[in-house]
């Protein structure tokens, strides 16, 4: 489809920066402040991030919680970093990607540039979670992920481009030249996989970082490349194997935001029913008298959190078990929770040895069998499921067609606020929790200076 950049450029030139500030976009906003701070304060790479990155004091943007002033490019890294650190920030499953971590960390380094108000704010992080997703969608999730791609990275990178654009008011041949440069800039590998390493929480940070300078470059008047995404040599091209083009057809009239999830665990999105299942169980179940234990997920969640299963058996760190289906199914049998205290805590997190060392843990996690069934595989990718099977005293059985905090079993404003109290409470900052959530329910009416003071602890 030769006008699908084209389209994408006019639809985010076509926004007139306004936006209905509804509760559910606002909820979005303030669950990323709320895993943002969180990642600052317990995600190990943070110093290395903070102190590797060697930025200079003073600039036009904010580094979440700490106040410190850097360029704007370098605050959308750090923070859409931070917001991607614990693996808790909200998901979309039709495109399997991350929108709001690269999203609004672009969209707000480039509103505090600019002096950009608030309710433009709200419009380019709107419109960044529809280009994301749109992307996402049409560059096939299961064909993207099957060549190694990081779909939040890569597809990302374009939605924090529309965001940056809608929030800098840039025109429709400027979006286009933004996307036309970041069309060599999109990319995002899964190698991280092998050894539990850091790039995949960075990969948002760099998608909002590329966005930032495109759309400067695009408008001091820089040319980018024509037709980035379905050209000859575009995106679609190298990208994937089965490109569907069509899903541009969805970007009018839509609300991705509304379409996206929210967390309320700090893993893996496709272990979230699978972990609903078992904590209910965890009202029935004595974890000593369990033997066996299957879960059944799509088979690009076992792909992900169940293969190969000696290693998910065994993780070695906190990505390890954000990624394994086994200790999260060890730790909701445990705990009976697995949100950001109890997980944190048993990965050893909060200064306590993690539990996956423990004896009793490991028997848990060696009963646990990680595999697909063909009621689950065939919902998928428009419901992601879990069947779970626990045996103890008898055998127990649960099947989830919907994981909370999808759009379909929403998260309530009151629980994405006790979820931001967890994170912000465990942090050691000087943020009050509850004066962040009452300044993102008055947006627009709020200025991002305002914002960004209480986000601080200013």
């Amino acid at each position: 489809m030769a006008e699908f950049t084209d389209r994408l450029a006019a639809y985010c030139a076509g926004l007139d920066g306004t936006v209905s500030a509804d509760e559910t976009l606002r909820k979005h906003v303030l669950d990323w402040f709320g895993v943002a701070i969180g990642g600052a304060a317990h995600a190990d790479s943070t110093p290395a991030l903070l102190e590797g990155t060697g930025f200079a004091g003073g600039g036009a943007a904010t580094v979440i919680p700490s106040g410190e002033r850097v360029s704007p490019d370098a605050g959308a890294l750090v923070n859409g970093t931070l917001a991607h650190s614990l693996d808790f920030d909200d998901t979309h499953l039709g495109s399997s990607l991350h929108p709001g971590a690269p999203s609004i960390a672009a969209a707000l380094a480039t509103a505090e540039a600019t002096g950009a108000s608030s309710e433009r704010f709200l419009a380019g992080v709107a419109a960044g979670y529809d280009v994301a997703c749109t992307v996402g969608e049409a560059v096939n999730p299961d064909a993207h992920y099957a060549q190694g791609f990081h779909i939040t990275a890569t597809c990302g990178t374009f939605g924090a481009t529309a965001a940056a654009g809608v929030v800098r008011g840039l025109s429709e041949e400027e979006v286009e030249n933004a996307f036309g440069v970041n069309g060599s800039q999109a990319a995002g590998s899964l190698q991280f996989l092998e050894n539990g390493a850091w790039n995949k929480r960075l990969h948002p940070g760099l998608a909002a970082r590329r966005a930032v300078t495109a759309v400067e470059l695009a408008a001091a008047g820089f040319e980018g490349a024509a037709e980035p995404i379905e050209g000859e040599f575009g995106f679609f091209e190298g990208y994937t194997h089965d490109a569907r083009p069509e899903a541009i057809e969805r970007l009018a009239g839509r609300n991705a935001v509304e379409e996206t999830g929210l967390k309320p665990y700090p893993c893996c999105r496709y272990m979230h029913p699978a972990i609903d299942a078992l904590r209910e169980l965890a009202t029935s179940v004595d974890p000593d008298e369990v033997t066996n234990v299957e879960v059944a997920l799509p088979e690009a969640g076992v792909r992900l959190t169940g293969a190969p299963i000696e290693s998910k058996r065994r993780p070695e760190n906190f990505v390890d078990c954000q990624f394994s289906m086994p200790f999260a199914a060890a730790l909701a049998l445990v705990e009976g929770a697995a949100g950001a205290e109890p997980f944190l805590r048993t990965a050893g997190r909060l200064d306590e040895s993690p539990r996956f060392e423990d004896q009793g843990f490991r028997r848990l996690m060696d009963a646990t069998s990680v595999d697909t069934d063909a009621d689950v595989q065939d919902a998928f990718p428009e419901r992601w499921c879990a069947r779970v099977s626990v045996e103890a005293d008898e055998v127990y059985e649960r099947f989830v067609d919907v994981p909370y905090g999808e759009p379909d079993d929403p998260m309530s404003w009151d629980r994405v606020t006790e979820k931001t109290r967890g994170l912000v409470g465990t942090s050691e900052v000087d943020v009050d929790p509850d004066a962040l959530a009452t300044a993102v329910a008055e947006l627009p009416e709020r200025s991002i200076e305002e914002l960004m003071a209480v986000a601080t602890g200013g």
